[in-house]
């Protein structure tokens, strides 16, 4: 039983963000245009006065019959890539889209070996502890070094 309510849940937030999306072009545009003044906002939230022009615009040319695609293609040459909000796949560009997925995995890889090094270390320091304690009763310390009989007596103590 716990495992249908499980696939239900994990069913129902897979489905949820599609059963969020705007079916309409005007809002699905307006989310993926961004401002070519503003870092980083988008068109549909934008206030500056060329972006409601640009709303405006969009509205009449999905009246006058033109495609979401041939929008954008329209305000990418008019405003250049920035105006898709992110860098395109291609060409030099592409190295904006491949080298934090490189970094991520070279990150995790050195996260593993780091690990395993450091548990490898760990193994390898407890037996020499454990013999270094059971031979530590068996060390006579001179009595006159008060230093080591003071190290000795706090040993004992615990």
């Amino acid at each position: 039983m716990q495992r249908i309510l499980f696939a239900v849940l994990i069913s129902l937030l897979l489905i949820a963000p599609v059963a969020a999306q705007s079916d309409d072009p005007y809002e699905q545009l307006l989310k993926e245009l961004w401002c070519p003044l503003c870092n980083g906002i988008r068109l549909d939230v934008c206030e500056q006065q060329v972006c409601e022009q640009m709303r405006d615009l969009i509205r009449q040319e999905l009246d006058a019959g033109k495609t979401p695609e041939e929008i954008k293609a329209e305000f990418v040459d008019l405003y250049g890539p920035v105006v898709l909000g992110e860098p395109p796949r291609e060409g030099f560009n592409l190295l904006a889209w491949v080298i934090p997925v490189i970094l991520v995995v070279a990150g995790l890889a050195a996260a593993v070996v780091l690990t395993r090094r450091w548990s490898a270390q760990t193994a390898e320091d407890e037996p020499m502890a454990g013999a270094v304690a059971a031979r530590a009763p068996d060390i006579e310390i001179d009595e006159e070094d008060e230093y080591l009989a003071r190290v000795e007596r706090e040993v004992n103590e615990l």
